[in-house]
């Protein structure tokens, strides 16, 4: 954050000294001010959404969130399949998730016929052997069946619950 006030500092300065100069020159050393800070504004968003290779982005459907594990495994109990994913002290029933926005709707599709309430999320996980998940949601994101589906559905929730 301080160095944008400083670039915004640089800016209004050489904005005054461009305004005492010609009109053509001030159209020039503006759009080229301009350009810098738009460009450092840019990198600076790159550099911070910058991901770890080792993790992997899920997109989770969650149930409910308890703060007592018992209370997670009673709940998990009226849905099938679901795991229990423990996250900053609390606890987490999820129902569904996929690496593939396809993947998720197949899942939701099966989640409202069923009438299951849930809410969306996406969750880092740190995954080493990556390929086995990511071989799952290949298989999800093709698959057809209802049942199909909620089978590669169990494997992906066993696989998250491993990790």
């Amino acid at each position: 954050m301080v160095i944008f006030r400083q670039v915004l500092l640089v800016f209004f300065v050489m904005l005054l000294l461009v305004m005492l100069m010609k009109k053509n020159l001030t159209f020039i050393f503006l759009s080229i001010i301009t350009g810098a800070i738009l460009s450092f504004c840019v990198l600076f968003s790159l550099k911070k959404n910058e991901e770890d290779p080792g993790t992997l982005v899920v997109s989770v459907l969650q149930t409910g969130i308890y703060t007592s594990y018992e209370n997670a495994v009673n709940a998990a109990k009226n849905f099938e399949p679901s795991i229990i994913y423990p996250e900053e002290g609390k606890y987490l029933v999820l129902v569904g998730a996929s690496t593939t926005t396809t993947g998720l709707e197949k899942i939701e599709n099966i989640l409202n016929s069923k009438g299951i309430h849930y809410y969306k999320k996406d969750l880092l996980i740190n995954e080493k052997e990556k390929s086995l998940f990511l071989k799952y949601n290949m298989l999800l994101e093709k698959a057809t069946e209802e049942e199909t589906i909620i089978l590669l559905n169990s494997r992906i929730l066993e696989k998250m619950e491993e990790v």
